[in-house]
């Protein structure tokens, strides 16, 4: 009997409450209007705000060089890799990171130590670059022909300049922050087979705002005296080698040269000892006027 009385009170208030709800006022929605300041407290909706999402490919930054006649890239870095041992009957290697005929001596692509290789390569759509396309490249950007303070000496005409590279010294084993630790080795470098694009489509391969609008006066002329085969002494006592030289009303636009990673070699003298290091060098690409 208990248990049925406390049925019956539940039955009872459930249905109160039924009676309830459906007597009850509509709900009310929050809202703000759009174009109204007084009432967002003196903002007005609609905000807006931006998110910036990218990609890159290659070695876009430039160098930041400026002028009619400038050096705007150069290989940032050039990568041979990391490897078990040094074998004096292997004694080369290879800016894609390999040492020449012996696989089973090659640990990473990097010799950062890891996997991606950090020799930059060129991507281009311009047809007039197909040459040099997807290789490690140099440019030197010539605009002589917009000079507008020309005089007898430094005239509006493009050409008369030299691009060259040196490398700084030996290669100097380093810590891991790149501090010169007392070792060094000599080495020898080449770049073979040298590739060339000239473009009067400036803007669009460098992508900095001092091309925007640049457009050759005159029909292009491609530089003429281009070194095939270059050879650097890595060494206290180094030397410079030439590039290229164009010649007077050669070289307007961009003059892009370009070496595949496996035209880059770095050769050990037989007499090299590794150690469990790091070795670097520099390189330092000059351009220069052939006029004093």
């Amino acid at each position: 009997m208990k248990l049925t009385k406390m049925t019956a009170v539940l039955l009872a208030s459930a249905t109160v409450l039924g009676g309830l709800l459906t007597v009850a006022p509509s709900a009310t929605h929050a809202a703000t209007q759009n174009n109204n300041a007084a009432a967002n407290n003196g903002v007005a909706l609609p905000q807006t705000d931006t998110t910036k999402a990218g990609i890159s490919f290659g070695q876009p930054n430039p160098n930041g060089n400026s002028g009619y006649l400038r050096l705007q890239k150069v290989p940032q870095i050039l990568d041979f890799g990391n490897h078990e041992r040094f074998d004096s009957s292997f004694p080369a290697f290879t800016a894609d990171g390999i040492n020449v005929d012996n696989a089973s001596n090659n640990r990473y692509a990097s010799y950062k130590s890891t996997d991606t290789n950090m020799t930059a390569i060129l991507n281009t759509s311009d047809a007039a670059l197909n040459k040099v396309n997807g290789k490690a490249w140099a440019t030197v950007v010539d605009k002589q022909d917009t000079r507008t303070n020309a005089d007898t000496t430094n005239t509006a005409v493009p050409g008369q300049w030299t691009l060259s590279v040196k490398a700084d010294g030996p290669l100097s084993k380093v810590d891991n922050q790149g501090n010169a630790m007392g070792s060094t080795t000599d080495a020898l470098l080449n770049f073979k087979n040298t590739a060339y694009g000239e473009t009067g489509d400036v803007y669009t391969l460098t992508g900095e705002a001092q091309d925007q609008g640049y457009a050759p006066t005159a029909a292009l002329t491609p530089v003429s005296t281009i070194a095939d085969n270059i050879s650097l002494n890595v060494a206290a006592n180094a030397t410079s080698a030439d590039v290229a030289t164009a010649a007077d009303g050669e070289g307007a636009g961009a003059n892009v040269f370009g070496w595949s990673k496996k035209d880059i070699t770095l050769t050990l003298p037989s007499t090299f000892t590794a150690e469990n290091a790091i070795y670097e060098t520099s390189l330092t690409w000059t351009l220069k006027s052939g006029i004093d």
